[in-house]
């Protein structure tokens, strides 16, 4: 976390220069973002005016506020963690049992306002599935979005989905001490890939997730 004194350093040398873009403080690595009149640095972003880090709301329900149950375009990321049984030398891809659909697919969610897609994409993988990963060891793999990508959930809310998909091997990740967050996620699993074309073909992955899915099983992304 930035102290007040760092922000206002920033501020003073910074602030007045420009509407628009971002400078790059070479001394502390801050970004600083002249449209938020803000600092940015280690995934917060400072006030200029007060110091105060800035809580953003949560962009979906805020968005809902206002669109209701009409459609809206949602970015977010999926990860892809991989390790090799060193039993039987098959790949494993590690899955998450979604509640609120009770099917499976990638660990991932929707990206919230000032997030990069890295840090959304570590965000979601540590909530889901209470693994660690560094942002720097995130390999991407690629983008999905279209008509395959559009979900109806229970409530009745309509999402298209940009997903970004990143693959980290299970060997760069830490176990946290805590449990995953058991309101999004039923279980986690390592399942092979013929396990994965089990899945698929018995409709028991989320819809949205299928496309990256397939592309795993033919070994499109690993």
């Amino acid at each position: 976390m930035l102290e007040r004194t760092e922000v206002f350093k920033l501020r003073d040398k910074y602030q007045g220069r420009k509407t628009s873009g971002y400078d790059i403080d070479e001394e502390t690595g801050a970004v600083i973002v002249y449209p938020l009149d803000a600092v940015y640095r280690d995934g917060f972003y400072y006030s200029m005016e007060d110091g105060e880090a800035i809580s953003f709301e949560y962009y979906v329900p805020y968005v809902r506020r206002f669109v209701k149950r009409r459609p809206i375009q949602v970015p977010g990321t999926g990860v892809i963690v991989y390790r090799t049984n060193i039993e039987n030398g098959q790949k494993q891809i590690l899955l998450q049992l979604r509640k609120d659909f009770n099917q499976y697919g990638l660990p991932g969610g929707g990206i919230e306002i000032g997030e990069t897609y890295q840090e959304c994409a570590v965000n979601e993988l540590l909530q889901e599935t209470a693994y660690i990963v560094d942002e720097s060891d995130l390999e991407l793999v690629n983008v999905y979005a279209g008509p395959k990508h559009i979900t109806r959930y229970p409530n009745g809310d309509i999402v298209f989905h940009t997903v970004v998909v990143f693959k980290v091997e299970a060997a760069k990740c830490t176990k946290a001490p805590h449990k995953f967050d058991k309101n999004e996620t039923k279980r986690i699993e390592w399942v092979t890939v013929e396990q994965i074309k089990d899945l698929l073909r018995e409709g028991k992955v989320f819809s949205n997730n299928v496309p990256i899915l397939e592309d795993v099983v033919t070994n499109a992304t690993l």
